[in-house]
């Protein structure tokens, strides 16, 4: 009996990834298309799309943090501690979101990107610094206003 439960179990999700695959292919080809239409539009102006870098994947906007939220919050942990670290800030956002982040590991995860991510922005503008490697990394805050927001995230 629990082979037969198995087995069906097992064609489901078979025809599930196959139609997924299906529709994903559809999608490239539409893509493609539209590249090609865009590239021909570039060569009229006499731009060759080969010298276009490609840009990586676009991450998903985060349904916990507004806009600029994560930078706010890394500025107002670094101005009250002088050195913090990425869980710090995202163990405090989770809490102040009401989630516990000792239960839900995936989510603080996802928050430490996060976090790292804004952190790493604010260290090309020269607004942070960077102390240590690897899990012992800290971060420094070195300008005394943050800077102007000139629309960037």
């Amino acid at each position: 009996m629990s082979d037969t439960t198995t087995l069906s179990s097992l064609r489901d999700k078979r025809s599930a990834i196959a139609g997924r695959i299906i529709d994903l292919q559809q999608e490239l080809d539409r893509l493609q298309a539209d590249l090609f239409h865009v590239d021909a539009v570039l060569r009229l102006f006499g731009l060759l799309p080969e010298d276009i870098p490609t840009k990586g994947r676009i991450p998903k906007r985060s349904t916990y943090f507004g806009r600029n939220e994560i930078t706010r919050r890394c500025y107002d942990m670094l101005r009250e501690r002088e050195i913090v670290c990425a869980n710090d800030i995202a163990e405090r956002a989770m809490l102040d979101k009401g989630l516990d982040p000792k239960a839900d590991r995936r989510q603080r995860l996802d928050f430490v990107k996060r976090i790292l991510v804004s952190l790493h922005d604010l260290r090309k503008i020269g607004a942070v610094e960077k102390i240590g490697h690897a899990r012992n990394v800290k971060w420094r805050l070195i300008l005394d206003d943050e800077p102007e927001n000139d629309g960037a995230a």
